[in-house]
Formats: structure tokens, C-alpha cells, sequence
């Protein structure tokens, strides 16, 4: 019995929307997107089904201003709860967001189950991806780590072979060949887009893109004689083989279309692999305040199909939706997901979409691609004037642009550039006025709303003035429309993309303490060497060492008092743990310099000073008044050290009393002027060393 591809799941039309679920929730790629409902998303008219084609359009708010504060742009998500293991995947779509600054669409699987929980646990796969002016498509996939891409066997230009997301959350990719030149944005929509298939089975997983004019006929009449990938020829991309067994990598893979804006990819990239930073000074900036810019940033998907592989008995395929011909989407729709059938054979009718517009040109003309109908803001800035002629077509001003990246015309007017600058892609029939060399193509047009032109110097310019006259002045009529051309052979290859299944766990070293030093200084009270009835304070310097572990940077510092009779000077912009300097107390004799004239103090001294391992030089901060304590001070103690921004210490003796032995009373005047003594001969000692000095 043959074996072959039969097609088992059906997603168009009505039948597309209602198979597929609305992720609503915050977007986990940090875009500037506000993803809407089902209900949402039908009342902003951001979803609809085609009445002729059966088409189903995703799309974005093209007409509200927002502010980059907001949570963004409204927008869709679209998963479907169908999840697979293995199968040959077709999307037909016709129309792509078009390749525009700010945007971020992608046509992707990954494992949702447990709603992505486990990611990247089963894998994620991009099929169609990019970000603001990119012309060539993407492929990426997102793995578990121990998967590597093939090196051989495919015809993309290959980027990064380690699958498993790095520090970036970028995984393996390839990029479209630059022989495609329609694989993306633009250049594809100028096609007509075209079909991306992805065979995935227990050796590998590969994809390929088929513009509109080269599908082969066994997808386009895969329902009756069966897709054959193996006549295809080599894919442009290629995940699994040997170095990533396919099926411990990928599996229970759900299918996603969304449109993103900014976020870990056009955001990141803004301004650096393209010119839209000269748009605004960051995405979210432009995306919030330029909706005439995504007017053309949608999806028009004529059908997803899914084949699995078996024995031939009888092509069947799943029934229709019963609603393929409404050009309405049902807010509260509950119709079942299509169920495959194996007692019914039907056909199903391939309706290729045609060009709608009389007027198209040649697709491609000495390496230039069709990119279609164009506007700009400000009068296509980017573009010189270079030729103007009676016989103006599409050939004559992509010959006048050789070197250049881009032709544009205008009516009997040629225009050349390196960038597109603000240009973006419009609706393609409004360019509808006929080239003055050849009837049947297009050059150019006028937006459907014209306004009056406006000169570049804001002088108002009569609203009859042909635009050939206004040609030499460069005007910025922003209501002209261009027939754009571009070569995009050179186009480069796109930077590796993150995932937006989930992000990956980022493996971060373990913190090692880091020892460092810091000179401190302790005021305590001692004895007045030169005058033993007073009391005096007295600065102890050295140096402490301590682990600087950053524990409480973020963390409110609380300062550790200091024990009676010491306090410590100390600032640093840092909070590490504390450090103690080691403090003890004694007992000492004096004449009569107690609180009530004792005779017999008890003194919180350091250690080095009490043992006598430092010699300190005693200066007198300032004579202490003694004061009675009821505390009591451990033989040996700390003085508790934090580094950090904390209260200085002051001349007040609230920490530093004494605690001194039981003593005969003594009247407070005699201890003033015994203190007063003390400090005088002080004085006086030290105005004497500097004499002798």
C-alpha cells in the first residue's frame, strides 16, 4: 500500500478564527502591544474574513495616537489549541505586515502546553519573522540545551548553530538565501506573498518559501494528488539531525500569528541595524504617535493546512467550515474546531489570488524588485530627483537608478535612494496613475484623501498645481504616493531574534565576597594625663578589615550602637556587614575625677590601647563632665562598626559616661573646676611644644 501525505486539519476562514484561541494577557517579549480579544478585536475591526477570497485578515490600530506611557498598540495574538507532534505544514497567506519601523510579526509554533510554563521545554520554531524595515526572513529555533543545527544541507546563510538560548534569549537561525528576495515584508506582498512549508518528522524539521509564481503544483493541488516535499529541492532551513534528535526537542508544538511592536527584538535593534532612530528618538515613540504608518501592517492568511503521513487508502480531508463565504466575524462564535473525517471526500477549490489593481508593472527588472505602492510624511526626504521624461516606465527609472538601492516614480518623474527614510507601504491600488511611457504600469499615485501640497519652507502652494510643476522645488506633498522599486540582493542578513515563547533561565556565578579595608577612628574617655582629676576624651586610629558582601545595598542600614564611653567615625558609600573594633573596660585611679569625686573609675577602653600593643598619643577632644550611670559594661565588649552613611558623632557625652566604683560624695563645682584645670594645662602644654618647635 502507498504511503504519502494526507491533508488532516483545515484552517481558513470563519473556520480559522474559531479554531484559534486570542492570547490576551501582558506580552512576554516586553512589547509596546496591547493584544486584544476575540470580542476586542472584532469591535476595533482588527479581524475579518475576506467575502471573495475566504481570506482571513489580521491587523493592527492604524488610526489612534498613543502615548509611549501606554501599554501600546492594539493588536492580536492568535494560538491555536491544536497541539502537534510531526506533520507537513502549509501556510498560504497572500499578505504580511508590510516592513515598517516599529514592527514585529512572526508566524511561529512553540509548546504552549501548561500555557508555556515549561519553556523552552518542547521547543519553539520561527517560520516567519522580522522587525522594522527587514526585507528577508528569519528562521529561528528555541531549545533545551544539547541542540545544534545542521551545518550542511540547506540554502539559507546560517547564523548562530547552538540552539539552546544564550544570555540574549537568541537560539539557532538561519536567514532566508539572497537568490529569495521575496521572502519578507515588502518584496513578498509585491508577489502576491506566497506559501512557507515546514516538514517535521523523527529526523529533522525543514522549511521552505515558494513565491506566489513558483508554488509547486503539488501544494496548490496538495488535496487531490498529495504534497511531495521530497521534489522540492533543499530547504532553506534545517533543524535536528544527528546533533538535535527532533524528537526529544520538539514536541506538543502549538501554532502562533501576532504582530508585536518594539519589544526584544525591534526595540533592541532600533537604530542599529536600520535608519528608523531617525524617525524617533526610541520605538516606542514612533509606534505610539504614527498610525498612518502601519496601515499596512497585517496578515492576509488564505489558509493553513496540516498533512500527516500514512498509508494512501483515500484522499480525504477534513469538511469546511460551514460559514467559508461570511465576510463577518462572529464576536461570541462557538463553532467546533475542524474535525477530520475519514468517510467523505471532497475537493476543495484553490482560488490563487489575483492582482486587484490594472495597473502593476514587470516584478523584477535588472535585480530590482517590485516593492509596490509607497508614501511618506515628508515628501520622500530620502529620495533625489534624477530623470524626468515624456516616455517615464518602470524599466527607464530602474536603469537611471544603477548603484542605487531604490527607484521611485511619479508620473513622468524618476527618484533614487539608499534608504527608504520615512516611506512606508500603503494600500497597492491607490498607485493607479499610468506611466506616460507605458499605459499598463504604474507610476505612482495620490493618496485617497488628498490634501492641499505644502512646500517644503511652509508656503502654501494652490491646490490646482500640477505636481510635475512642483517636481524641481522639492515639495513635501505629503499626499504623493510612489511606484517603488529595490534591489534587494544585497540586503543584509538579520540579526538573531529572542524568543518569545518565554525567556530563559540566565545562569548567574555565585556572589564571593570581596575582603577590603577602612580606617577607623574611636573616641573614648580616659584619664587626663596631665591632670588626673579630669576626665577627657581621646581619638584611638586603626585600621579594620571586613567582607564586603553587598548584603544590605538595597536594604535600609541600620547602625550598631557602640557600647558606653566609645562612638566611631566612619563614612563609605557602601553597606556591608559590620565590623567590631575589640573594646574593653578597667578600672583606673584618679584624684577625685568621679561623677561624685571618686577616686576609682571604671573605663570602656580598646584592647590594643589596654594591652598596651598601641601607644596612643592623647588629644583632648574636649573635657568630659562626668555624669552618674547605672550601667554596667562587660569586662570585654565592641565597639560595632558600619560602614556607611550614618550619624556623626558629636561632642555630647550621652555615650560616653564612666561607669565608675562606689565613692564619697563630691560636690559637681569642685569636678568643674578641677576640669577646667585640666583643660587650661593642656592648652598650655601644647602652646609650649610649639614655642620649642
Amino acid at each position: 500500500m502507498a504511503s504519502g501525505y494526507s491533508l488532516t486539519t483545515h484552517y481558513g476562514g470563519q473556520g480559522l478564527l474559531d479554531s484559534f484561541s486570542f492570547f490576551t494577557g501582558n506580552d512576554p517579549s516586553n512589547g509596546f502591544v496591547d493584544y486584544q480579544s476575540r470580542d476586542g478585536a472584532v469591535a476595533a475591526n482588527l479581524v475579518s474574513v475576506d467575502s471573495d477570497y475566504n481570506s482571513v485578515r489580521l491587523g493592527v490600530d492604524s488610526n489612534s495616537t498613543y502615548t509611549a506611557s501606554d501599554k501600546g498598540r492594539p493588536s492580536v495574538r492568535l494560538t491555536s489549541p491544536d497541539a502537534f507532534t510531526h506533520g507537513l505544514f502549509i501556510a498560504d497567506i497572500y499578505h504580511m505586515p508590510a516592513s515598517t519601523c516599529g514592527s514585529w510579526p512572526a508566524f511561529w509554533a512553540f509548546n504552549d502546553q501548561d500555557n508555556g510554563n515549561n519553556w523552552p521545554v518542547g521547543g519553539e520554531l520561527e517560520i516567519i519573522e522580522g522587525a522594522n524595515t527587514a526585507q528577508r526572513n528569519l528562521f529561528s529555533a528555541h531549545t533545551t540545551a544539547g541542540c545544534q543545527a545542521p551545518t550542511t544541507g540547506f540554502t539559507g546563510d546560517q547564523g548562530r548553530t547552538n540552539c539552546s538560548p544564550g544570555r540574549e534569549n537568541i537560539g539557532c537561525n538561519y536567514a532566508s538565501p539572497t537568490s529569495d528576495t521575496t521572502s519578507y515584508g515588502d518584496a513578498f506582498n509585491a508577489e502576491g506573498g506566497g506559501v512557507y512549508a515546514l516538514e517535521w518528522d523523527f529526523q529533522d524539521l525543514k522549511l521552505w518559501h515558494f513565491p506566489r509564481s513558483t508554488i509547486p503544483d503539488d501544494i496548490v493541488y496538495g488535496h487531490v494528488i498529495g504534497p511531495d516535499p521530497s521534489s522540492w529541492g533543499p530547504p532553506q532551513a534545517i533543524f535536528g539531525g544527528s546533533s538535535c534528535n527532533p524528537d526529544t526537542y520538539f514536541f506538543n508544538m502549538s501554532l502562533v500569528f501576532n504582530i508585536n511592536f518594539c519589544g526584544d527584538y525591534a526595540g533592541n535593534v532600533w537604530g542599529k541595524t536600520d535608519q528608523c532612530n531617525l524617525l524617533a528618538p526610541t520605538c516606542e515613540e514612533f509606534v505610539a504617535g504614527n498610525p498612518n504608518s502601519f496601515q499596512e501592517t497585517y496578515w492576509d492568511i488564505n489558509f493553513v493546512d496540516v498533512y500527516q503521513y500514512g498509508p494512501l487508502t483515500n484522499m480525504t480531508i477534513p469538511p469546511l467550515s460551514s460559514d467559508t463565504t461570511s465576510s463577518s466575524v462572529s464576536a461570541s462564535s462557538t463553532a467546533p474546531a475542524v474535525t477530520p473525517t475519514h468517510t467523505r471526500t471532497i475537493t476543495l477549490s484553490t482560488v490563487p489570488p489575483t492582482e486587484t489593481g490594472d495597473l502593476i508593472g514587470p516584478m523584477a527588472i535588472n535585480g530590482h524588485r517590485l516593492l509596490r505602492c509607497f508614501g511618506s510624511s515628508t515628501g520622500f526626504k530620502a529620495f533625489s530627483h534624477v530623470a524626468s521624461s515624456p516616455a517615464m516606465d518602470s524599466e527607464t527609472c530602474v536603469q537611471s537608478c544603477v548603484g542605487r538601492k531604490y527607484a521611485g516614480m511619479h508620473d513622468d518623474t524618476c527618484y533614487c535612494a539608499d534608504t527608504l527614510g520615512d516611506a512606508n507601504a500603503v494600500d497597492s491600488e491607490t498607485c493607479d496613475r499610468p506611466c506616460p511611457g507605458n499605459g499598463r504600469q504604474a507610476c505612482g499615485g495620490l493618496s485617497e484623501t488628498p490634501r492641499p501640497f505644502k512646500a517644503a519652507l511652509d508656503t502654501t502652494v494652490p491646490a490646482n498645481v500640477t505636481v510635475a510643476a512642483l517636481h524641481d522645488r522639492r515639495v513635501a506633498y505629503e499626499d504623493v504616493l510612489f511606484t517603488i522599486y529595490g534591489n534587494l540582493a544585497d540586503e543584509p542578513i538579520p540579526q538573531g531574534a529572542p524568543a518569545m515563547g518565554g525567556g530563559f533561565p540566565v545562569h548567574v556565578p555565585p556572589h564571593h565576597n570581596v575582603t577590603k579595608t577602612s580606617d577607623l577612628t574611636v573616641i573614648y574617655t580616659t584619664i587626663c594625663s596631665t591632670n588626673p582629676a579630669s576626665l577627657v576624651e581621646v581619638e584611638y586610629h586603626t585600621t579594620v578589615t571586613y567582607e564586603d558582601c553587598d548584603c544590605t545595598k538595597h536594604k535600609p542600614v541600620h547602625f550598631t550602637a557602640a557600647p558606653p564611653s566609645a562612638k566611631l567615625t566612619k563614612s563609605s558609600p557602601h553597606h556591608p556587614a559590620p565590623t567590631a573594633v575589640p573594646m574593653t573596660t578597667c578600672t583606673e585611679t584618679c584624684k577625685a575625677c568621679g561623677p561624685h569625686g571618686e577616686s576609682t573609675v571604671t573605663l570602656t577602653v580598646p584592647v590594643a590601647v589596654h594591652t598596651k600593643e598601641v601607644v596612643v598619643t592623647a588629644i583632648a577632644v574636649h573635657t568630659v563632665v562626668p555624669v552618674v550611670s547605672n550601667a554596667s559594661t562587660a569586662a570585654y565588649g565592641t565597639a560595632a562598626f558600619t560602614p556607611g552613611h550614618g550619624p556623626k558623632p558629636t561632642g555630647s557625652n550621652t555615650n560616653m559616661t564612666p561607669v565608675v566604683a562606689g565613692a564619697p560624695s563630691r560636690s559637681i563645682s569642685a569636678s568643674v573646676v578641677q576640669m577646667l584645670g585640666c583643660g587650661v594645662t593642656l592648652w598650655f602644654g601644647l602652646f609650649g611644644a610649639m614655642l620649642v618647635l
